[in-house]
């Protein structure tokens, strides 16, 4: 072997190693089922109420932040900084939220979820966006249940399926 192969031989598996010490990052053509949790904290409430006798009741806006676990300590995900941002009716107990997952080298999922109240918290769909950096153009679909844990502290479970192009 000559000495620019060795050299070339020797780079190429010093890229490998870093990539493995690092964890695996998203490729070109990944797809994964992702399972989850979530522990949220509320950051921002709104509330607006309708008039009296008003069937709708109040309109809810707000904001909580935390941080994702993914269930089989896979990469994808796990230990993402994750902000939820939702409007919901009191009147039907729906509405929708925007959710943003960045992980530690800033590239970014997102995604907007649909919900539904239900006793102690809410549930619903789960629809990715898309991303940035390793995963621009990422999509997938999914479900989650939203529990209410304290008037502060949320617990967040999430099940997605997801591709990357």
């Amino acid at each position: 072997m000559s000495h620019t192969a060795l050299i070339s031989s020797l780079f190429t598996c010093s890229i490998v190693a870093a990539s493995l010490a690092t964890g695996a990052p998203a490729f070109a053509g990944e797809q994964g089922h992702f399972r989850g949790l979530a522990v949220l904290n509320n950051t921002k409430f709104n509330e607006v109420k309708a008039p009296e006798g008003h069937p709708y009741k109040a309109a809810w806006s707000g904001e909580q932040e935390g941080l994702v676990f993914n269930d089989e300590r896979k990469p994808f995900l796990d230990k993402a900084h994750y902000i939820v941002q939702y409007v919901g009716d009191a009147g039907t107990a729906t509405g929708y939220c925007f959710k943003t997952f960045t992980m530690k080298d800033g590239d970014q999922v997102f995604a907007r979820c649909d919900w539904k109240g239900q006793e102690g918290g809410s549930a619903g769909t789960v629809t990715i966006l898309g991303g940035t950096g390793k995963y621009a153009g990422i999509k997938g679909k999914g479900t989650f249940k939203f529990t209410n844990v304290t008037p502060v502290v949320n617990w967040d479970s999430l099940e997605i399926d997801y591709e990357v192009p």
